[in-house]
């Protein structure tokens, strides 16, 4: 692959140059992969085994309110308290100079959002041009700091994003200078996040990544306290695979799920790692369709699996929840949230959704309404289970 891509630089190039932009590129390639780490083995940090619940739970909140035109690509996460904490981007338009991202904590109910970076606060950390920011992925250390994953953009669209970083203390009322994580050798860009980090017992995180500039693949960083990129881990090849979403299925075992951006008929695509995510099984279409949209994955206790997904070939207009129990392959759709149908006049979107549970067993979905707003939904399993 570094050939082709060397050689695709300049047609007219004579030979020796093609050979020495050839070296070049190898070398960055080895740099960069010598000074990854090898990790000693670890395993995954899995949820306790849910209690059972007598009484359904179910309700439903927003969380942005309307303060921008748009709002999109929700991430949640638990403080220590247990309090869930959101994070996603608004502005006038995706990808228009004025997004920021906002922050809003649950405490009976959603704070006023607050903006806790832009465009112009990430182009002053980091001391480089910025163009527009987006997705950001909310995580929270033992510490209790918190911490936001979310991808910038200089010159071109999103496949020539890097990932930044930047670190709370006080639930987000200051924030750190943005660091900008070095995930490649070639000019550092097309690393996006989107989706929920997995945590491991040794400290470290698997932060999902994937790639939009020569085609479209996904990947795991493993990212040490320090906010350093340890290790990096292909999860799929080709170009038709992104926003890999990782959920573990025991302490050495894990499925990711992943957007499919290829030809129709859409269906997620699914790869499994049995060394906790050392290595991935090369992805397949599974029996759920996608109409190239993110889903979210979330072990619930016990080995069984939730998925929030758009269940349609085409179009953002219905949002379900999908289980897999322990003793199949198989997924069911068991609730769908939202469901309206397009028309010429009127297109719904219901999208991006992201899962965490708390230590109640209560599950917190937020996600895209109408591109406008970002809707919380709280359920239990009592209420999953309910026919």
């Amino acid at each position: 692959m570094l050939y082709i891509h060397a050689l695709a630089i300049g047609g007219k190039m004579g030979i020796f140059a093609k050979l020495l932009v050839l070296l070049i590129c190898a070398g960055l390639y080895l740099t960069f992969h010598l000074q990854l780490q090898l990790l000693p083995s670890s395993t995954y940090l899995l949820p306790e085994p849910p209690a059972a619940a007598d009484e359904p739970v179910f309700q439903q909140t927003w969380v942005s309110s309307e303060e921008t035109d748009k709002a999109h690509s929700a991430s949640i996460a638990l403080l220590n308290t247990g309090q869930p904490v959101a994070v996603w981007y608004g502005g006038t338009e995706e990808g228009h100079a004025d997004v920021a991202l906002f922050l809003s904590i649950l405490n009976n109910t959603w704070s006023t959002p607050i903006a806790i970076a832009d465009r112009l606060t990430t182009e002053k950390g980091l001391s480089r041009y910025i163009r527009k920011v987006g997705n950001p992925t909310v995580h929270v250390w033992p510490d209790d700091n918190l911490g936001v994953f979310y991808v910038s953009v200089s010159v071109g669209g999103w496949g020539a994003s890097a990932i930044n970083y930047i670190e709370s203390s006080n639930n987000g009322r200051s924030w750190s200078k943005p660091n900008r994580l070095v995930t490649s050798p070639f000019l550092n860009i097309s690393t996006l996040v989107r989706t929920n980090v997995v945590k491991r017992q040794d400290g470290y995180i698997e932060l999902p990544v994937y790639h939009e500039f020569a085609g479209k693949f996904s990947e795991a960083l493993i990212i040490s306290r320090d906010i350093q990129v340890i290790d990096k881990r292909r999860i799929s090849w080709g170009k038709d695979s992104l926003q890999p979403a990782i959920a573990p299925l025991d302490e050495t075992t894990a499925l990711a799920l992943l957007r499919y951006a290829g030809e129709p008929p859409g269906r997620i695509w699914s790869a499994t790692s049995s060394n906790t995510g050392e290595n991935w099984t090369g992805a397949q279409q599974i029996n759920l369709p996608n109409p190239n949209a993110a889903v979210a994955l979330l072990n619930i206790g016990n080995g069984n699996l939730l998925l929030a997904l758009n269940d349609t070939e085409d179009g953002r207009n219905r949002l379900s929840l999908a289980v897999r129990r322990i003793d199949t392959s198989r997924w069911k759709i068991v609730k769908t949230l939202e469901a309206e149908t397009n028309t010429l006049e009127v297109e719904y979107e219901f999208s991006y959704p992201s899962l965490v549970m708390d230590s109640d067993d209560n599950i917190h979905l937020v996600y895209t309404w109408n591109q406008k707003r970002i809707k919380h939904t709280k359920f239990n399993l009592a209420w999953l289970n309910k026919s």
